[in-house]
């Protein structure tokens, strides 16, 4: 077996596994995020965060982001919180502004101090594309529907009925059926009230039903702005907790701010086999080389 130190945190209700691998281990991680997340038989969470070297020394870090069932997202902003946060208690000296690479680009972070709790500001990029699809039809519900790329692809349904009542899972195979996103896309069901935050719930692609995705709040306020249903700034509502959403329009990056927080650290005993032997060709440090043996 081998022993790994893992990080459990949240924000918004998005739970992750988190692990610090900028001293060089290097381990087969789509089979331990599976193992990490299973939330019978690991530590339990929506995904695996995965921290190592960044390739720009203008970065501070990079973060490789892992679906429960291993497979590989290109963005989290509730997670892109996670490690904002993890940085700043477990990093002595760390800035209070952070570059943090991910396969999507570069995300910066600001940490505020509201008078409520700890929160992060991260400024996402631009959305790559927005597509309003006018009013159908999902599972029988009247709908509009819309597309966001915003580091990762979403398909927004906008309805007017109380969210519990959906069945989400029917409801979001159904939504993104057209096949527009071959390989799959996280789908929101929201609700836009006249005086107060729009509500959302998030079936994600690779995991199910979470209780909040912050790519997936900053959709779907892009979306309500679009269509001239909201005004910057937004406030979206998940069963996890609330985050703010900020753009200025088309070509603009996308501010969404929330909470975060580092539930517990763990030591973890996961399969040898999930540990990939360390050279010296790969340029680590000996002592980073001798601690990614697995312990016996």
């Amino acid at each position: 077996m081998a022993s790994l130190a893992v990080t459990k945190c949240q924000s918004a209700g998005n739970d992750f596994v988190l692990l610090d691998r900028t001293s060089g281990f290097r381990l087969n991680y789509p089979e331990l995020a599976q193992t990490l997340c299973d939330r019978h038989f690991g530590v339990g969470g929506d995904g695996l965060l995965v921290l190592e070297r960044p390739a720009d020394p203008r970065s501070d870090v990079a973060m490789l982001i892992f679906n429960a069932d291993g497979s590989q997202a290109e963005m989290c902003g509730n997670g892109v919180r996670c490690v904002a946060r993890f940085l700043r208690d477990r990093r002595q000296g760390s800035p209070q502004r952070l570059a943090i690479e991910t396969t999507a680009g570069v995300v910066h972070t600001e940490m505020t101090a509201g008078a409520a709790q700890f929160a992060v500001r991260v400024a996402l990029s631009a959305p790559d594309e927005i597509r309003s699809y006018g009013t159908d039809v999902v599972a029988g519900v009247p709908a509009q529907l819309a597309d966001v790329v915003i580091g990762n692809p979403h398909r927004v349904v906008f309805v007017d009925l109380d969210l519990m009542t959906i069945d989400l899972a029917a409801f979001a195979k159904e939504a993104e059926s057209d096949g527009v996103f071959p390989n799959g896309a996280n789908v929101e069901a929201a609700r836009i009230f006249e005086d107060g935050p729009i509500a959302m719930r998030v079936f994600e692609r690779g995991v199910g039903e979470t209780l909040g995705c912050g790519t997936g709040a900053c959709a779907v306020a892009v979306a309500a702005i679009e269509m001239e249903r909201a005004a910057s700034p937004v406030r979206v509502t998940m069963q996890g907790g609330e985050v703010t959403v900020e753009w200025a329009g088309a070509g603009e990056p996308v501010y969404l701010t929330g909470g975060a927080e580092l539930v517990f650290d763990t030591q973890v005993d996961v399969p040898s086999e999930l540990v990939i032997p360390v050279r010296a060709a790969d340029g680590l440090a000996p002592d980073a080389a001798a601690s990614a043996a697995p312990a016996m």
